[in-house]
């Protein structure tokens, strides 16, 4: 149950950290670019050797998403950006019970990305993937019937780039989620083993917080 337990707590901060960083591209128009390369490259990882490597093989990749897990479950903060991540959370939550229903969007979603991948890791273009996920998201994923209105400044809502970012922002945090449930990840779950992902976030943070 342990090891259970890390597993969620490195998916949940996927999960999270998309959200977040999704609020930083719609408020200021920008976000930690390294916290982005790997959420985006989270979604080409469709058959992980594990958890970590999904994340680019480091917990400090997760640096974001932990940090925004921790308050949350702590209840650090009830302000409107707080809510409005927990919003975003809980549509993409929608979204991955709509595409778990839909066999053949999975099917599509996991030979496109496959291309994607082979593409991606041929030419090394983050633009070109970011571009081409964000496509994908739009046709199949926003397909399912459930979009996410994202709130924020409309002069960076209005921006193309910044839209095929948090497009993909959206993907990688819908991928978290499918992630977080294959470990048995639910609602009730983040009520009852609470304190267990508190003290598993803060080990995390502290060990990082050690590396020289």
């Amino acid at each position: 149950m342990i090891k259970k337990m890390d597993l969620i707590t490195l998916s949940l901060a996927g999960i999270f950290q998309s959200a977040h960083l999704v609020q930083q591209l719609a408020h200021s128009g920008k976000c930690d670019s390294n916290a982005f390369s790997i959420c985006l490259k989270s979604i080409l990882e469709i058959n992980p050797t594990s958890v970590i490597a999904i994340y680019g093989n480091h917990e400090k990749n997760l640096l974001i998403g932990l940090k925004m897990l921790l308050s949350t479950l702590t209840f650090s903060s009830f302000s409107y950006s707080y809510i409005e991540l927990i919003k975003y959370i809980l549509n993409m939550m929608t979204i991955e019970r709509k595409l778990k229903n839909n066999r053949m969007a999975i099917y599509s979603l996991t030979n496109k990305i496959a291309v994607i991948s082979n593409e991606y890791y041929s030419d090394c273009n983050t633009k070109n993937l970011t571009s081409k996920l964000a496509k994908l998201y739009l046709k199949i994923i926003s397909s399912l019937g459930s979009r996410i209105l994202v709130r924020g400044v409309k002069n960076f809502l209005k921006d193309l780039q910044i839209q095929e970012k948090i497009r993909c922002l959206l993907f990688s945090g819908i991928r978290s989620i499918v992630l977080w449930r294959q470990y048995g990840g639910n609602q009730l779950q983040l009520i009852y083993f609470r304190y267990f992902i508190i003290k598993k976030i803060k080990k995390i943070l502290y060990n990082l917080r050690n590396i020289t």
